[in-house]
C-alpha cells in the first residue's frame, strides 16, 4: 500500500500559514523583548536612586553631615567618584546629583533609552526618542544661597516677580557660589547678570575669528585728506568674546546648557549667529536700556544703575564690559558698559579687536 504524501498545494498552504503565524508572532516577541529591556533599564535607574539615598543617609551620620551637593558620573559601566554603592548594573553613560538636602536627580542612557528624574519628582521618566540625555535643570529656588552679598533669599525666588537689581547668590556649580543681580523676570524665567567680569580682558572679535581680511580693513580718502583706515568689522557678531565667555563658564554645571540664536539688536540686524551648549551669554543693549541705561556717544551723560557696573576700577583695566550690540552705522564700533556707569561706543583708538581694555560679564537664565 502506497503512503500518501502532501500535495504541492498542501505544502504551499502550510508555508502560508507558518508565514502568517510568523508575521503575528515576531512583532509580539519583539515587543516582549523591548518591554523587558525597558523594564530592566528602569530597574537600573531605581537601583541608582536607591544607592543615592543610601549615600545621603550615610553622609548624615558623619560629624559634618553633607555640606555640599555630590555629582556622580557613569561611563561604560563605571561610576566616578567612588563612594556610591550600586547593587545591579550600571548605565552606558549619565549622571546623578544628590543635593545636601537629600534631593536626587538622574539622567542616564543605555544608548536606546533615556531615563530622567528631577529633584522634586517622585517617579522616573523614560524616553525612547531623545537628542540628549541631560540632568534636569535646577530651579532658581534650588540654586540660591545666602552670603555677605545676599544675606537672605528674596521671596520672588519662588513666587511673584523679581524686580531688576534684586541680588541673588547662585551656586553655579557644586561649591561654586557667584553673585548676581536680576535683569528681568518674564514667564517664570529669571535673567541675571554677574556682579563682576569673569576672567581677563578679551576682544569683542579678532581678525582671526573674523576670518576675512578683505572686509576687516576699510580705508577712506576724501579730497586732499590723506588716506586713513578703520580696522575691524562687527557684522559677524562677538565671536571672540562669546567663545571666551563660554569657556570661562563651561564648569557651571548647575546652570542649564542651552542652544540659542543671538541676533543683533539693531532694527536691521547686522548679524545672526547660533550658539550651542552655552551656560552664559552677553548682555544685550535692549536689556541694558530696559533696566535704565541710556545710550550715548562721545561724552554725553548716560547712566546705568550702579549694580550694573560694580567691581570696576576707574584707574585700571578692565574699563568695562562688552554688550553683544554692534553700532548700526559703522563697521568698527560696538557698545559696552563703562566703569563710570555709561553705556558707550568703543573709541576707534581703543578698538574692540585688540582685547586690552574690556571684558565680559556672564548673563544666565534660570527657571523658577
Amino acid at each position: 500500500m502506497k503512503k500518501k504524501g502532501f500535495t504541492l498545494i498542501e505544502l504551499l498552504a502550510v508555508i502560508v500559514i507558518l508565514a502568517i503565524i510568523a508575521l503575528i508572532a515576531v512583532p509580539v516577541i519583539m515587543n516582549i523583548i523591548s518591554s523587558a529591556r525597558k523594564s530592566s533599564f528602569e530597574d537600573t535607574a531605581y537601583g541608582i536612586i536607591s544607592a543615592g539615598e543610601l549615600y545621603y543617609a550615610e553622609k548624615l551620620l558623619e560629624p559634618n553631615g553633607m555640606t555640599s551637593d555630590a555629582e556622580f558620573t557613569f561611563t561604560n559601566g563605571r561610576v566616578t567618584p567612588t563612594g556610591l554603592n550600586v547593587k545591579g548594573s550600571l548605565p552606558k553613560s549619565g549622571s546623578m546629583v544628590v543635593t545636601k538636602e537629600g534631593k536626587i536627580a538622574i539622567a542616564i542612557t543605555n544608548g536606546e533609552l533615556c531615563i530622567t528624574k528631577g529633584y522634586d519628582d517622585s517617579k522616573i521618566e523614560t524616553l525612547e526618542e531623545f537628542e540628549s540625555c541631560d540632568l534636569p535643570a535646577k530651579k532658581l529656588s534650588e540654586l540660591v544661597k545666602t552670603n555677605d552679598f545676599a544675606e537672605s533669599v528674596d521671596a520672588c525666588a519662588t513666587s511673584g516677580t523679581c524686580s531688576s537689581g534684586t541680588p541673588f547668590a547662585i551656586e553655579v556649580a557644586p561649591g561654586n557660589i557667584q553673585n548676581f543681580y536680576v535683569i528681568s523676570d518674564v514667564n517664570n524665567v529669571v535673567t541675571l547678570i554677574m556682579d563682576r567680569n569673569i576672567g581677563n580682558t578679551v576682544a569683542w572679535i579678532t581678525q582671526g575669528d573674523y576670518n576675512d581680511d578683505d572686509s576687516w580693513e576699510v580705508c577712506y580718502e576724501e579730497g586732499t585728506i590723506e588716506e586713513w583706515c578703520e580696522y575691524g568689522n562687527s557684522n559677524k557678531g562677538p565671536i571672540t568674546a562669546l567663545n571666551y565667555l563660554e569657556i570661562q563658564t563651561s564648569g557651571w554645571t548647575n546652570i542649564e546648557a542651552k542652544n540659542y540664536t543671538l541676533t543683533d539688536d539693531n532694527t536691521t540686524p547686522k548679524y545672526t549667529i547660533e550658539r550651542t551648549g552655552a551656560r552664559a551669554r552677553m548682555l544685550t543693549k535692549t536689556e541694558a536700556l530696559a533696566v535704565g541705561c541710556s545710550g550715548w556717544y562721545d561724552g554725553d551723560e548716560a547712566t546705568c544703575p550702579d549694580w550694573l557696573y560694580g567691581n570696576l576700577d576707574d584707574n585700571a583695566v578692565p574699563w568695562g564690559y562688552w554688550t553683544s550690540f554692534a553700532d548700526a552705522d559703522t563697521t568698527h564700533l560696538v557698545w559696552f558698559v563703562e566703569n563710570d556707569g555709561s553705556m558707550n561706543l568703543t573709541d576707534p583708538e581703543y578698538g574692540y579687536y585688540d582685547g586690552y581694555y574690556y571684558g565680559v560679564r556672564p548673563v544666565i537664565e534660570v527657571s523658577k
